[in-house]
């Protein structure tokens, strides 16, 4: 049997602004670039927040399963300096086509078996929206997380470097008036 990229996606605006909810406008025109083709394909695009955000990117936009495959992979290879540099570059060229696959899938189940009348009745557009959209709670969350890890990892190098006596006469304090 012979295997077929799915048709092209016939996504309206009116849905595609409805589940991208925030910034919908930047994301048509990625969206659009994916499926110039006919068929959905990846094509080159940059995502700034998703370059920069990682995790907290993939929570914002309700992609759970890509935010644990991103936070697995950063654990395991994040303890350099390159790595993580390159991860974040692969996460911003995939982020827009991620997003744009989950988009895709979500919307077309949707139109399949809307609650009630048209997929683009003004209810459903509603009940799409609050599938898709994003947590505006997450950049609360994403501040907190951060200075809550820089609170513990000083806390836990102060700790350190009072149990442990050689690293502490390593360094003496420098001569001068405030030592």
């Amino acid at each position: 049997m012979y295997w077929r990229p799915p048709a092209a996606s016939s996504l309206s605006a009116e849905e595609v602004s409805a589940y991208i909810g925030h910034n919908a406008e930047a994301y048509k025109t990625a969206f659009e670039r994916f499926t110039r083709t006919g068929t959905p394909r990846f094509a080159f695009s940059w995502n700034w927040p998703a370059f920069f955000c990682g995790v907290w990117w993939y929570l914002y936009r309700k992609m759970y399963l890509w935010a644990a495959v991103d936070f697995a992979l950063s654990v395991f290879f994040g303890w350099t300096l390159f790595v993580p540099l390159l991860w974040a570059m692969a996460r911003a060229v995939t982020g827009n086509y991620l997003y744009f696959r989950q988009a895709d899938r979500t919307i077309r189940e949707f139109r399949s078996n809307p609650p009630g009348g048209s997929a683009v009745d003004p209810a459903n557009l509603a009940r799409l929206a609050r599938e898709g959209g994003v947590h505006r709670w997450i950049p609360w969350a994403a501040v907190i997380g951060v200075v809550l890890l820089l609170i513990l990892s000083s806390l836990f190098f102060e700790l350190v470097w009072r149990m442990v006596p050689p690293i502490h006469h390593r360094w003496p304090a420098p001569p001068g008036r405030w030592a």
